[in-house]
């Protein structure tokens, strides 16, 4: 019986030969896949790194849409959620001469479809506060100069204008967009004096009756999407009487624009 569990326990610590023959032939054959396979994942990986340089060397070097000589009479850009689209001015047309500055302002005034309005907080106890807003001065190749608002008073800028209707407007050349992409500048910094941006400080009122359906309509030119806005929130047309333009467009400080000659500017975008 000695003789037996002995025996039993040598074949169970060594197997046959036949099979660590075959073991021994399995670990052969993996290590050459291995051997074979390495290469190509180091030629692999070399393709990719030098791909990704190549794409990042020839977008560096692609003229920017700013500079684009094209001139189209205008840009569609597709909502998402409702199917509507913003109504914007070619924006590859000429920009005017930093020395012009009613006719820049005007570029600024047209070709921006927002701004930001700074108010006196009613609930802050006068305090300043901001608000990006939806502006238009016009329908696409007919600027006008005047500057339309379509707001609610259930949001803090038509609210605060009703105790403290002096407020700042500001629209930058940074913000100008093309087909969703900023080209206003370039790759100029926008705090860069010469990326032109423009303050303008005056009351925000009410449009009055008469003049309501021309204000919505300049709106909804370039602001289709209000058309579809919640009747019971209470949305009016507001413009801002000018007092002041101020812009900043090249070295040298910020230049007051008269306001006759801001109007008077002979400025199309088509």
């Amino acid at each position: 019986s000695t003789a037996v569990a002995a025996g039993a326990a040598k074949s169970t610590c060594y197997p046959p030969r036949s099979l660590v023959r075959l073991n021994t032939k399995v670990k052969r054959v993996m290590r050459q896949q291995q051997r074979s396979t390495f290469p190509c994942s180091c030629l692999l990986l070399l393709f990719f790194f030098f791909s990704a340089v190549f794409l990042v060397v020839v977008e560096g070097h692609r003229p920017h849409a700013a500079f684009s000589n094209t001139r189209e009479s205008r840009i569609k850009i597709e909502e998402q959620d409702k199917g509507e689209v913003l109504v914007m001015p070619s924006l590859d047309q000429k920009r005017p001469d930093h020395q012009d500055i009613a006719k820049m302002a005007r570029y600024l005034v047209h070709n921006n479809l927002w701004g930001v309005m700074g108010t006196n907080s009613r609930d802050r106890k006068g305090l300043p506060w901001t608000n990006v807003v939806d502006l238009s001065d016009g329908p696409v190749c007919n600027s006008t100069g005047r500057l339309f608002f379509y707001l609610t008073s259930l949001d803090e800028t038509a609210y605060d204008v009703e105790v403290y209707p002096t407020v700042s407007f500001t629209v930058a050349e940074a913000a100008i967009t093309n087909n969703a992409d900023a080209l206003g500048c370039g790759s100029t910094d926008v705090e860069d004096p010469t990326c032109a941006k423009l303050v303008v400080i005056g009351d925000l009122l009410v449009v009055p009756k008469d003049e309501q359906d021309y204000a919505i309509d300049l709106l909804a030119s370039r602001h289709p999407v209000i058309k579809s806005w919640p009747a019971n929130h209470g949305f009016q047309p507001y413009e801002l009487h000018i007092d002041t333009l101020n812009i900043l467009d090249f070295y040298g400080g910020m230049k007051q624009v008269p306001t006759q000659e801001y109007f008077n500017a002979n400025y199309t975008s088509c």
